[in-house]
């Protein structure tokens, strides 16, 4: 049996519903705006700031050091040409180490396996791939490369800093030749 609705709920749904179709003759229910014939109001925009012509390098640099990844920590490390060269083998030996051992768990438990590691069998990896990005990686942080390319990244972005800030530092007109 339907709910009977009675008057006080049908004045508060009436104060909230659109009025009826009689009430609103000579006024179209489309919105004028979504009409084809009304053109939209021209607004004019104010123009934004360009954006700064570097993304902030110090800020980057002040973040990777306080904040550094596994992968950051690869690529300003400064280490020797020796280093460089064996680093990306001890990651591969360690990514094959840590397959050996996902495939002892399989075997032992399958079950457990998958809840622990998400994967129904272990993934073998891509070691080549690994090793070539790795290279690549630790190769940055030969004598240092990485690390001196950004320190000289700061220190160029504080010069024109300085310069658009109007620092007495940053002008050459203010030092005496």
């Amino acid at each position: 049996m339907p709910k009977r609705t009675n008057a006080e709920e049908i004045e508060k749904l009436s104060k909230i519903l659109p009025p009826a179709k009689e009430e609103m003759r000579g006024q179209s229910s489309v919105d004028p705006t979504l009409l084809r014939r009304v053109r939209p109001a021209k607004v004019e925009d104010s123009k934004p700031e360009p954006p700064p012509l570097t993304s902030g390098a110090i800020d980057k640099i002040v973040d990777l050091a306080l904040n550094p990844s596994r992968e950051t920590i690869r690529g300003f490390t400064n280490i020797d040409r020796i280093q460089g060269k064996l680093l990306p083998q001890l990651d591969v030996i360690d990514l094959v180490w840590q397959y050996i051992v996902e495939i002892a768990a399989y075997r032992q438990d399958a079950v457990e396996y998958e809840r622990v590691y998400k994967y129904k069998r272990p993934v073998p990896p891509n070691l080549i791939d690994t090793f070539t990005y790795r290279t690549a990686q630790w190769q940055k942080s030969v004598q240092g490369k990485s690390l001196q390319s950004a320190i000289d990244l700061a220190l160029a972005e504080t010069e024109t800093r300085g310069g658009d800030e109007g620092d007495i530092y940053g002008r050459g007109k203010d030092f005496e030749d």
